[in-house]
């Protein structure tokens, strides 16, 4: 059986990263290769990998490209991950007999480019919800991370991609009351705007944003860190909430993604509403140090283990290829 995962991106986050850690785990059983852009290919160490500058998602030479590897390196399944991944993918399946499954790794207003895979993955329940070929499997927490419980004398984080997606716009007007430092980890398009939007609420003595903190580095933050924020509009795992839980740092934040089947529903606020958020955390982050982690952690091994998501993958391409040959 040869995989072969397919990554648009030319940044190395948590899709990336996520691919990195599956097909890692999974080439003991089978073989594995990754596809992705030139600029990533270092990042994926000790793995095989294919530099494909994938372009547009429209593009016929892209897909004939692909096609080509596939058939010669004899491919029995393109797992494609994430929404422009799947598009090629879905294109692919028209000139090809290579399975094709796709993860779909966040909330998309179309999953058109999804429905007619051989299967699809959601990394939380919503995102399969009405996928006939859909299978519920969970992201993990980081395996590379001791998981010690953290010290929570460092302080509250908030962690991703500086997107208006992310919410940190209306976590920092949310902090207006907190005594709390604030963290804001990551680096994007919004830079500018939540800098000034700090610096117009007199909050640079209390919330300072980190952009200098790589994925291999995070772990000393959750090493000291008091708590986590999560404040997006919307998320599919998100990952930064297993790998917190996993140091037992106590999170708040929204209701979105896989969070609510973690997080008890006292600690959640409506995703997109600043009202709901400020409130929460004026009441919860107080709090923050009686929290114990202990029970949360527990379910998350059991339930969020990297072992597990690879077992019910590897489940899923057997079945496939049992049903084609």
């Amino acid at each position: 059986m040869k995989i072969a995962h397919l990554v648009s991106s030319q940044i190395f986050a948590g899709i990336e990263q996520h691919v990195y850690e599956l097909s890692s785990f999974m080439s003991g059983a089978s073989d594995q290769v990754i596809i992705c852009d030139e600029s990533i290919h270092h990042h994926m160490v000790g793995m095989k990998t294919k530099s494909l500058n994938i372009g547009s998602r429209y593009s016929p030479l892209n897909t004939y490209k692909l096609i080509k590897f596939l058939n010669a390196y004899n491919i029995s399944i393109l797992h494609c991950h994430g929404a422009k991944a799947s598009f090629i993918g879905k294109r692919v399946k028209i000139f090809s007999s290579v399975k094709i499954v796709s993860t779909i790794h966040g909330h998309k207003k179309n999953n058109n480019s999804f429905a007619s895979m051989d299967a699809v993955i959601g990394v939380n329940k919503l995102l399969v919800k009405d996928m006939p070929k859909g299978t519920y499997i969970p992201n993990w927490f980081n395996p590379s991370h001791d998981g010690k419980r953290s010290s929570r004398r460092g302080p509250i984080i908030a962690i991703g991609r500086l997107e208006k997606v992310k919410g940190f716009d209306l976590l920092i007007k949310s902090w207006v009351n907190i005594k709390e430092k604030l963290e804001i980890i990551g680096s994007g398009p919004e830079e500018q705007q939540l800098t000034q939007l700090i610096h117009d609420l007199n909050l640079a003595d209390k919330i300072n944003i980190v952009t200098n903190c790589d994925y291999n580095s995070i772990e000393g933050k959750y090493k000291t860190a008091s708590g986590l924020i999560v404040s997006s509009h919307r998320e599919g795992g998100p990952r930064v909430l297993l790998e917190a839980i996993n140091h037992e740092i106590p999170v708040l934040g929204s209701r979105v993604g896989m969070i609510p089947d973690l997080i008890p529903a006292e600690c959640l606020s409506e995703p997109g509403n600043q009202e709901s958020l400020q409130a929460l955390l004026e009441e919860m982050v107080p709090l923050l140090p009686q929290l114990n982690m202990e029970g949360i952690k527990i379910a998350l091994v059991e339930n969020y283990s990297l072992m597990s998501a690879a077992k019910k993958t590897e489940e899923i391409y057997e079945a496939l290829l049992k049903a084609s040959s």
